[in-house]
């Protein structure tokens, strides 16, 4: 909690005079755009078409700008610039749904936890309050067992906060690995990457996690740590340490934990398929050819400044292609990936604000909250 109020309050207190605020607000922006991005991928291509432009103009010019396949036959060859110009757009578009499918599933994921969280810990009943007018007539008739009693209920509901937010974490943690490692391949995951989602695990929860380790995907690990979930939950439920009727708690996490699956496997089916390596390699190849004709048709018009649309063509067919390929799995360790272990960070910190201020609902105060927002 203080970490976060640190950060809302007291992250710009360094830049107190105007020209460093306008100093970092130029170097954000310089950051922002003037950078290679996309094109430091595609550098070779850029150098090749460059090279092979020069070399074009200078067998033009050795044979006086006569060149048989000029700008006056330019439907020729444009025509058919257009058409693949729509088909790397049409292929682009689907990447971008893709990668937005990827994006609202895994907002769909943090949400169903998050609600879990919410009425789990809002559910739990406050420390010191008697749960029922039985148990506190038991409590007033033997003292010291009574307070025993009551002191063991407390620990447990401590002892199930800090379990509970785990087990949250480790699932959050076992389905963001298992869709991270569909961009893997045949590679291997290096350390760093390996511990950008940490999770905390007993001996026994490892070595069961190890057995389900498999080289496509960890799919079971999910439904793993989803009934461990579950089964903390209703050993708490049928303690009577929830508020309302009996199983009611579980009920609710166990149709949220089915939200969260489903969320998790419609992620999971734009992780683990994508299109044919044939399709792609078919507009590879036409960039290439079309690359390749064009400098003919632009050298007896732009001479010796043919390099430059070679380079704007090169740019915008292969920049579009690498960039369809980089949204087609949002998932992985890729800079241009879906951050989900920052998801996890941030659950992690709404999960821990929510334990915080859970007793906030038994006084009204999640209803005087609920009023301020409307």
């Amino acid at each position: 909690v203080q970490n976060l109020c640190d950060r809302l309050c007291g992250a710009h207190d360094e830049v107190e005079h105007a020209a460093a605020r306008c100093w970092t607000a130029c170097r954000d922006v310089l950051g922002k755009y003037i950078r290679l991005g996309i094109i430091g991928e595609i550098l070779p291509q850029i150098a090749f078409f460059v090279a092979y432009s020069l070399a074009v103009t200078y067998y033009a010019q050795e044979n006086d700008w006569e060149i048989r396949w000029t700008a006056s036959k330019q439907d020729v060859i444009y025509y058919p610039a257009v058409v693949l110009a729509f088909l790397l757009c049409f292929r682009a578009s689907g990447c971008m749904d893709r990668y937005n499918d990827g994006l609202r599933t895994v907002f769909l994921m943090e949400k169903c936890l998050r609600e879990i969280a919410f009425e789990v810990c809002t559910r739990l009943s406050v420390e010191g309050e008697e749960d029922d007018e039985g148990h506190h007539e038991a409590a007033e008739a033997t003292s010291p067992e009574g307070q025993q009693l009551e002191e063991f209920r407390m620990l447990r509901k401590r002892y199930f906060k800090h379990e509970f937010r785990r087990m949250l974490r480790l699932l959050f943690a076992c389905a963001a690995r298992d869709l991270n490692d569909s961009a893997l391949a045949d590679s291997e995951l290096d350390e760093e990457e390996a511990s950008a989602i940490q999770c905390a695990m007993t001996k026994a929860e490892h070595a069961a996690v190890l057995v389900t380790h498999s080289a496509f995907g960890h799919a079971f690990r999910v439904y793993l740590a989803a009934s461990w979930l579950l089964k903390l939950v209703r050993g708490i439920d049928e303690e009577r340490l929830f508020d309302g009727e009996e199983l009611e708690v579980s009920s609710i996490v166990e149709m949220k934990l089915t939200q969260f699956k489903h969320s998790w496997l419609e992620a999971r089916q734009v992780a683990y398929s994508s299109m044919p390596d044939s399709v792609t390699h078919v507009l590879w190849l036409l960039c290439t050819v079309m690359s390749l004709f064009m400098p003919w048709e632009w050298v007896t018009i732009c001479r010796w400044s043919t390099w430059f649309p070679s380079v704007l063509l090169t740019i915008s067919f292969y920049g579009i292609l690498e960039i369809a390929s980089s949204m087609e799995n949002p998932f992985g360790f890729d800079d241009d990936d879906i951050p989900v272990w920052d998801v996890a960070e941030h659950l992690d910190e709404e999960v821990s604000l929510i334990m915080f201020y859970s007793a906030l609902d038994e006084i009204g105060g999640e209803n005087s909250y609920r009023g301020l927002t409307k």
